[in-house]
């Protein structure tokens, strides 16, 4: 009787064409829907920074201007709406309580500082857009060094008065309810015009060139952005945000 010889099982190595064709066509597809949702994660996470960026600018203004309106005695604002001039109580330290206090003039409140908040159009762009400054003058009329309290601020785009159709203005204020109004409109570049926003933006319609503006609808009595060239087919070179808050003048 012949002794058999074992047979050795041999692992199969390796894989068929079929397999290597769809392993190819797997990895295909992936590393071409890679980038595309890449890319728009990016653009996404550029456009609500940018959107941040916008709010964080006027909650700044509107947060620095709370005391001060609160405070004022008096609210001067300019016919073009683009400047306000609050007058603030006399203070002088009080080494009893240790802080500052209102002076008082048989039991009056005195004239003190002034505090400016003003817009400038940048003029180096011949653009739309310009900056709030913030300046406090003394009662003897020597005047800080003014800062810019809010940039990219673009007041012609501004929500439209339902009575006049004409923009809101920054700042308005009404003596017989002692509020003050402020309308912010600010814009930051998209991720189409770059990652860091320059110091300047010409804000447009980024299809043509166009100006934007606002046009009344009945969805939108305030108005809704329009491009002067392709109407309502705008895409604007930066996310704009309005704010609006009023602010109640308790001394005056």
């Amino acid at each position: 009787m012949k002794a058999r010889t074992p047979r050795i099982r041999r692992s199969r190595l390796g894989a068929t064409l079929a397999e290597g064709i769809v392993a190819m066509f797997i990895g295909t597809l992936f590393l071409s829907v890679l980038p595309a949702f890449y890319q728009t994660s990016l653009k996404v996470w550029q456009r609500e920074t940018s959107e941040l960026q916008v709010t964080q600018t006027a909650d700044f203004l509107l947060k620095r201007m709370e005391e001060d309106v609160r405070n004022a005695r008096s609210v001067y604002v300019s016919s073009s709406g683009l400047e306000v001039v609050l007058t603030l109580p006399l203070q002088a330290y009080d080494s009893e309580l240790g802080r500052e206090v209102n002076v008082l003039a048989d039991g009056w409140l005195v004239n003190g500082d002034q505090v400016e908040y003003y817009f400038v159009l940048n003029t180096a762009t011949s653009s739309t857009e310009g900056a709030i400054y913030r300046r406090v003058v003394d009662p003897d009329g020597a005047a800080d060094t003014a800062v810019v309290i809010a940039d990219h601020v673009q007041p012609t785009i501004n929500p439209l008065d339902t009575s006049t159709t004409a923009p809101l203005p920054v700042f308005s204020f009404d003596s017989v309810h002692r509020t003050l109004t402020v309308t912010i409109t600010a814009a930051q570049p998209k991720p189409s015009s770059g990652t860091f926003a320059p110091t300047h933006m010409l804000l447009k319609c980024a299809r043509d060139s166009g100006q934007l503006y606002r046009v009344p609808t009945d969805e939108n009595p305030d108005g809704e952005l329009r491009c002067s060239a392709c109407g309502e087919q705008l895409e604007t070179s930066g996310e704009i945000v309005t704010h609006q808050t009023q602010f109640l003048v308790r001394n005056q």
